[in-house]
């Protein structure tokens, strides 16, 4: 039994790792300007979806994107001018497991003409990715999550079913199952491309599902 569960393990890893490798090839024919369109139309049916929710969230969890992911930034901008007291969280990768540090709303990686790395409250984190400074309020020691935190999810693969395919290291799947663990009511919702969708993920116990996911489509 052992046995067939390892070759089962190891057939999903091999299947993740061949989505990944055809999904970043569907990204790498994506035109800037869409690029810059889709992440725009995302970013309005982000604000849409947060506006709806019965309950508000207590503090929104984003990320800053890399080059070939929807670029969310218009968004955590515009949520801070509609919405001033929601806290908003950035990640930053410490050891194995993330940490998330409240944005001071000054600025953010990339934007012109002034910023990151200008602004003390970015610095390079691990992989060479913006990340908050250590110094900021970090959320769950001295600002708490409340009882419904939106994280948003990024991802190289989606599925429709909650599937998701990461860069491999696990990191928001621990993260996601920590606060899960702690009767947290966690929304997580995943942002991507509508050519990042798949038919089916393959998944294996340590995968934690999402919520919702949104792409230049709307909600699918």
């Amino acid at each position: 039994m052992h046995s067939i569960l390892y070759i089962g393990e190891i057939l999903d890893t091999f299947r993740k790792r061949n989505l990944r490798i055809q999904v970043k090839e569907r990204l790498n024919t994506l035109p800037e300007e869409f690029k810059r369109r889709a992440s725009l139309s995302i970013c309005q049916h982000l604000l849409r979806y947060l506006q709806s929710l019965s309950t508000p969230p207590s503090s929104l969890l984003g990320y800053i994107p890399q080059p070939e992911e929807p670029d969310s930034r218009p968004f955590y901008r515009e949520v801070a001018s509609l919405f001033p007291h929601l806290p908003i969280g950035f990640p930053r990768v410490e050891g194995e497991d993330l940490a998330f540090y409240r944005w001071t709303g000054r600025t953010l990686p990339g934007e012109a003409p002034v910023g990151f790395p200008t602004d003390p409250a970015w610095e390079i984190g691990s992989f060479g990715i913006p990340s908050p400074s250590p110094s900021l309020p970090r959320f769950g020691k001295d600002i708490p999550w409340g009882k419904s935190p939106l994280v948003l999810v990024p991802g190289r693969v989606f599925d429709r079913q909650g599937g998701r395919i990461g860069r491999g290291k696990g990191y928001y799947d621990r993260f996601l199952r920590d606060l899960r663990q702690k009767g947290i009511d966690v929304k997580a919702v995943g942002i991507c491309f509508f050519i990042q969708l798949v038919e089916e993920v393959p998944r294996t116990e340590s995968d934690e599902p999402i919520d919702q996911l949104i792409t230049e489509e709307g909600i699918v």
